[in-house]
């Protein structure tokens, strides 16, 4: 289960948090996030990894 569904943008150092389904959130940079607490989607401009455009700020509970 997704607790929360957030990154940060290492560019500009926005913190994005998608808070339900569909609410897609982007910063200046391109950096993104969407899916709230039902599954979680990441895209950014450019050819980078992604561990070099966004810090990974989700929490997610353990399976039941």
């Amino acid at each position: 289960m997704i607790l929360k569904n957030a990154v940060r943008c290492k560019k500009c150092g926005v913190v994005l948090e998608s808070k339900h389904r569909h609410d897609y959130r982007e910063c200046g940079c391109g950096t993104m996030v969407d899916g709230g607490h039902d599954y979680l989607r990441r895209g950014w401009r450019g050819d980078g990894a992604a561990e070099d455009s966004y810090e990974e700020l989700s929490e997610e509970e353990e399976g039941r």
